[in-house]
């Protein structure tokens, strides 16, 4: 738990700096670095992102309007406003004001009038003064059917955010800057498209991919779905395939099983009109069909037509990685979170929702911090802390821990152990010790689960920390964690309830200093706005086999700077899969 020297710049912004920073964007006088600074901030609140919309689609309609007005006053009328009778036209100041008449019911005083005056003086200047090569038409979203259902450390550039859940809207690019999501279209065919990506849902049955990664799926039913690049349109035919865009619109299309038709988009050769993009697709005679285990690609100095390629079946993707999907925790009076009730993983490619009782329960075998006193304390919660201060860490509320134990940037080559193999508290290094009240089975995906609090002007992916086998085996290894599978540019992350952090002038080299000794600094640190992250973490990574029981683990902060460590406020472990239960994945899902 780490507090800043100063404050995020776009942070707290008033409403009217708020608007400021919105026309700046519009106008697009924002530099690179304050587009980034802005999407951060509009991720980081979603009221402001809502509003941020709103704007968005008032502002469209906005500049609908002038540019009707514009088309009348050239003599270029539209089809309702031509007649005769002025009285029945409808002027413009009504328009206007039905249009805003939502913005000027929901929103209060001096924002509203701010908004509507601001945005109507851009788009005018805009309207009349365009900027080269600028765009002066807004397009509005369309709604789809086709679903979100999926994300796995997902984050998207610019103000165009989607979340598990949502419906995504036709025609808006969307730039996937980190991570992976997976789409759901009406007719069953899912995809998934991978960072970095530019994408947009074209149609009920069709997706457009600029660039990056895309791995279909068209089950039975979903015959004719299309994937749209600059190269190529490539149908199925009842398959799963891969698509793969570079910057240079060079594409690949690797077919795992079925069948898909690739329909060759024409260049623009050189000295040719230039206006247009791209020609019409050729016809259904020139289609190039794909069988399993077939390769094209288009491209570059390849023919239009395309060559076949090296088929590589490791590129296609069937499912998201496992990994840790989300929790539920109950709620105190003021809507924070409190106690963890449950989680929801994905584990061998199946998703299961596990209630707190079903996870199994850790003690804290050892505790020790660094060589240099903590400023930020070494104990989490309430202002009185209990008798044994590792119920802190041991229980189910998500605003209590063990925090800013030691560590350093690369792992240690050996722990202390005693001579059953067990971790020796005595000689144990800063960082801390865990035992699972019942031995935790290796299974695939997540085994064990980390919850930390993590602030905004902290690392957004969480904090890293080392995570050691307590074992004398030479084939066991530490593993890093460096991304969590929750942070906080993930949907459903809730705040905790205030917290206070209990400090100590020195160094606490153990769980019995923390035990007899009182801090003599207890600070309110609720202002922070701390939320609950979490990484899952796979017993495969530390060499673990199938299979095999984990009775302990070690585990210390990871990061060159001293100021970053973990905060942990609640570890379990999973617990075993029942095969029965979960059977093995298609293997075409599990690349």
């Amino acid at each position: 738990m780490n507090e800043p020297d100063n404050t995020h710049p776009a942070g707290d912004l008033g409403d009217q700096e708020f608007l400021e920073w919105v026309m700046r964007y519009q106008d697009g006088t924002l530099t690179f670095a304050e587009v980034r600074q802005f999407s951060e901030m509009l991720q980081n609140d979603p009221a402001k992102k809502t509003q941020f919309r709103r704007i968005q689609l008032r502002t469209a309609t906005l500049h609908d309007l002038f540019r009707m007005d514009a088309f009348s006053r050239s003599g270029m009328l539209l089809d309702d406003q031509r007649d005769s009778d002025p009285a029945k036209r409808t002027p413009r100041r009504t328009l206007l004001r039905d249009a805003f008449r939502p913005a000027i019911l929901g929103w209060t005083g001096v924002i509203s009038l701010s908004l509507l005056l601001v945005c109507g003086l851009s788009f005018w200047n805009r309207i009349h003064s365009p900027k080269p090569g600028a765009s002066v038409v807004a397009p509005l979203m369309a709604e789809s059917s086709v679903l979100l259902v999926e994300e796995n450390r997902a984050t998207f550039f610019g103000s165009k955010v989607l979340v598990a859940g949502q419906n995504v809207p036709l025609h808006q690019d969307y730039l996937l800057n980190t991570g992976m999501i997976k789409l759901r279209f009406p007719s069953g065919a899912t995809a998934i498209v991978e960072a970095p990506s530019i994408f947009r849902v074209n149609s009920e049955d069709s997706l457009v991919l600029n660039t990056g990664g895309c791995s279909v799926h068209a089950p039975p039913g979903a015959e004719g779905f299309e994937v749209l690049t600059p190269m190529t349109k490539v149908v199925d035919r009842g398959t799963r395939f891969y698509v793969n865009v570079q910057d240079t619109s060079e594409t690949e299309v690797h077919v795992i099983e079925g069948a898909a038709d690739l329909y060759a988009i024409n260049r623009v050769e050189e000295g040719t009109d230039k206006s247009s993009t791209a020609q019409p697709p050729l016809g259904d005679s020139a289609a190039l069909r794909l069988v399993d285990g077939e390769a094209v690609q288009l491209g570059g100095f390849v023919a239009d037509s395309g060559e076949r390629t090296v088929f590589n079946p490791a590129r296609y993707r069937g499912q998201l990685p496992d990994r840790l999907i989300s929790y539920e925790a109950t709620s105190t009076v003021d809507g924070m979170a409190d106690e963890l009730t449950s989680l929801t993983v994905q584990r061998r490619g199946h998703i299961q929702t596990y209630a707190v009782e079903d996870l199994v329960p850790i003690e804290v075998l050892a505790f020790g911090g660094s060589s240099e006193p903590e400023a930020n304390g070494y104990l989490c919660g309430s202002r009185k802390r209990p008798s044994r201060p590792e119920n802190w860490l041991e229980d189910r509320t998500l605003s209590t821990g063990l925090i800013n134990f030691g560590g350093q940037e690369s792992p240690l080559e050996q722990l202390p152990l005693r001579e059953d193999g067990t971790l020796d508290v005595a000689l144990c290094p800063p960082g801390l010790g865990i035992r699972f009240r019942t031995p935790v089975v290796n299974h695939p995906g997540p085994d064990v689960v980390l919850f930390e609090i993590q602030s905004f002007v902290n690392l957004a992916e969480g904090d890293p920390f080392h995570v050691y086998p307590v074992s004398p085996r030479e084939d066991l290894r530490p593993f890093t964690v460096r991304k969590y599978d929750l942070t906080l540019n993930s949907s459903g992350i809730r705040q905790v309830a205030p917290l206070w952090s209990h400090r100590f002038p020195e160094p606490m080299w153990s769980l019995d200093e923390l035990r007899d000794r009182d801090a003599p600094v207890i600070v309110d640190v609720g202002r922070m706005h701390f939320h609950v992250i979490a990484a899952g973490i796979d017993l495969s990574d530390l060499g673990y086999a199938q299979g095999e029981a984990v009775s302990e683990l070690f585990i210390q902060h990871a990061s060159p700077d001293l100021k970053v460590k973990v905060d942990p406020v609640f570890i379990a472990g999973l617990p075993p899969l029942n095969r029965e239960d979960f059977p093995e994945p298609n293997p075409a899902d599990s690349h």
